[in-house]
């Protein structure tokens, strides 16, 4: 299997034009778009214009060149004699020249972008008279090259590219590029224009289709090559990624490394790669290009984005959710991601991009915006009059009130005795008893006996001792309306990480759980969500399950004793569900957890007061795409503009010839 790395699509069937009408199509093509691509200078001059064929096996790659004597006259400089004709000998050693020109020209690298060492096999020059071939018929007679690349095994990737002209050559060079794999009659093609890397990625198992092959199978064909680089097919082309939620926007750009160079150059000493300090060394350009690229209006203003994410990737990198590792990259192959991060205060009414990242290298973008549970496809093209995309929202609004459960269950009155008071009157009533068991009544023990209730109703607001009436029954949280308590607040703590900042989140937390537990709580949930696969990043929790809730003696839980007697624990087992969601492909994931759960009133309210994980488990791990019907998006109307009065017309600055 090949992977499309440019915009043209696979042929329907094998390119069977004879070699003279596709060089003859090619040239008026690419005649007609020389004053888009090259300057008028360039284009007054001579166009190059070659095909490149190339057929890869498991052993080798194999590249058939075919050129006119031209462009041997061109490269190498031949001179006719005073007869305008240029000798065959003088062909034949610049034929000689031309392989190792080629050879240093026409480049294929491997997956790591270090060039593969090829040879020049065979040349056929059959077309070639021994008379020699007169100026004026040139392009009557082709050379066939036939080059061959010895392979160690066979490539996922292969990257190829021309430099057949210097970047300050007088006239352009464009090579008309078809590629086969073994196993396959299916073409890749596209015009190779110089420094325009081209990467094909290869599937061995599962080559292209037969050129007869049904829509339908063609179609099954594509979605599975889709689903192996999840979503990521194309290997030249600029992606953007667009997320708008309800407390931040994303826009995530996936750019060809080479193709970022055609902005602005990085500085480095190899001209083939870019070392790990180099990199670090050029985030500051980058971040900063960005910063100003492609601007974003939320609600009307333009926001400056944070940069969250940089990172360079090689060929071998799929999963670009994950931070890449640290090393050298190729600049033919590598790709940059960087993810620009918007904030907002709530769901936003409108967004509005605008991209004008575009130059001779980029003219178009392959773009897709993800707003909750729909999905746009923004069309920016440089031949589009304006490259802007309006989302506006269609009525959602942010939804994240964390309530608090009140405490309906009524406690016990509560009584509140002096100890000292209570002790005094006790032993009153001893000297008072034992004054009516003896005849003989004593005045000094009158007198102690006043003096002992009198110091006792003195000591009543001291040493006061508080506890529930005993002649209340003890308040009881039924099964199922603790099931009801545990449920909400459990809900709540999930719900309080949908916010964005530690602070939105500590508030939330606080209405649903109480005291030292708070802090433990925000620790081990947040840490629970973060997806080490992922590089850390924190799972948005889609979907909760309570599997079993059991009421738990408190008596016997390994806690803090409870200071209301209305507290109650639970045994819960539960599920969670989150995602990770970046460059069109959504990792989910879901765990299962076990774990005991104090709960008690406090200032009216019922909440957690601490935790006792008993087991955890990961019960599947998904990555895939995302899919989702593309919606349309519907054009703003444009304001109706009131009719002139009848027999005046009106002038615009810009169609008034004095004004230009």
């Amino acid at each position: 299997m090949f992977t499309r790395v440019a915009h043209s699509p696979f042929l329907s069937a094998p390119d069977r034009k004879p070699f003279r009408f596709a060089r003859l199509l090619g040239l008026i093509c690419l005649t007609l778009l020389s004053g888009l691509w090259f300057s008028e200078k360039a284009a007054a001059h001579p166009i190059s214009v070659s095909q490149e064929n190339v057929y890869v096996t498991r052993e080798k790659v194999v590249i058939s060149m075919q050129i006119y004597v031209e462009d041997l006259y061109f490269f190498q400089k031949l001179e006719p004699d005073k007869e305008n004709i240029v000798s065959q000998k003088q062909i034949k050693e610049a034929i000689e020249k031309h392989k190792q020109f080629l050879l240093d020209r026409l480049l294929v690298r491997d997956i790591n972008g270090e060039r593969l060492k090829g040879k020049v096999v065979s040349v056929d020059d059959s077309s070639v008279s021994s008379k020699g071939v007169a100026m004026s018929d040139l392009m009557a007679f082709t050379l066939d090259f036939q080059l061959e690349y010895p392979l160690k095994e066979p490539p996922e990737f292969l990257t190829f590219s021309q430099q057949l002209v210097d970047s300050n050559a007088g006239f352009p060079a464009m090579v008309q590029f078809n590629l086969k794999q073994e196993g396959s009659e299916t073409p890749y093609s596209v015009s190779m224009k110089p420094r325009e890397p081209q990467t094909i990625r290869f599937n061995w198992d599962h080559p292209p289709l037969a050129p007869d092959a049904s829509e339908e199978d063609w179609q099954k064909w594509l979605k599975e090559r889709r689903e192996e680089t999840l979503g990521i097919t194309s290997y030249g082309t600029v992606y953007s990624f667009l997320y708008i939620e309800d407390f931040e926007i994303r826009h995530e750009i996936l750019i060809p490394l080479a193709t970022l160079e055609s902005f602005f150059t990085l500085e480095r000493k190899d001209e083939d790669f870019l070392s790990v300090a180099e990199q670090e060394a050029s985030r500051d350009t980058i971040e900063e290009f960005f910063a100003k690229a492609n601007p974003i209006e939320i609600d009307g203003i333009v926001v400056k984005p944070v940069i969250s994410r940089l990172d360079f990737y090689g060929l071998d990198f799929k999963d670009f959710a994950k931070p890449a590792d640290k090393k050298r990259v190729s600049v033919a192959n590598a790709r940059v991601g960087i993810i620009l991060t918007y904030s907002t205060k709530g769901t936003p009414d409108k967004v509005k991009v605008t991209w004008d990242m575009f130059n001779r290298s980029v003219w178009s973008v392959e773009s897709v915006c993800f707003a909750f549970d729909k999905a746009y496809k923004p069309i920016f093209s440089k031949l589009e009059r304006n490259s802007e995309f309006v989302w506006t929202n269609p009525g959602r609004k942010v939804s994240l009130e964390v309530n608090p459960v009140e405490v309906a269950l009524q406690p016990r009155t509560q009584w509140s005795v002096s100890m000292l008071t209570a002790g005094g009157l006790f032993l009153c009533l001893l000297l008072a008893l034992s004054l009516i068991s003896k005849r003989q009544r004593r005045k000094s023990t009158y007198t102690m006996l006043a003096i002992l209730l009198v110091a006792s109703l003195l000591c009543w607001p001291v040493s006061r001792v508080t506890f529930a009436s005993p002649l209340e029954p003890v308040p009881h949280v039924s099964a199922e309306k603790a099931e009801t308590v545990f449920k909400t607040l459990h809900k709540n703590i999930y719900r309080s990480f949908d916010y964005h900042t530690e602070s939105d989140i500590y508030d939330a937390l606080a209405k649903s759980a109480d005291g030292s537990f708070l802090e433990t709580l925000y620790r081990q949930i947040n840490q629970s969500l973060k997806m080490q696969e992922q590089g850390g990043a924190v799972a948005r929790v889609t979907d909760v399950q309570w599997k079993t809730i059991e009421p738990q003696s408190t008596s016997t839980a390994d806690s803090t004793p409870p200071t209301d007697e209305r507290s109650f624990a639970v045994q819960s087992t539960w599920t969670v569900s989150g995602t990770v969601e970046h460059w069109g492909h959504i990792h989910t994931r879901t765990n299962r957890y076990q774990a005991v759960f104090y709960l008690q009133p406090v200032e009216g309210v019922w909440k957690l007061t601490g935790m006792n994980l008993l087991d955890q488990e990961r019960l599947r791990f998904e990555t895939g795409l995302r899919e989702v019907k593309i919606e349309e998006v519907k054009p703003e109307p444009e304001p109706v503009k009131k009719a002139s009065p009848k027999g005046k017309t009106t002038k615009s600055k810009s169609s008034d010839p004095s004004s230009s």
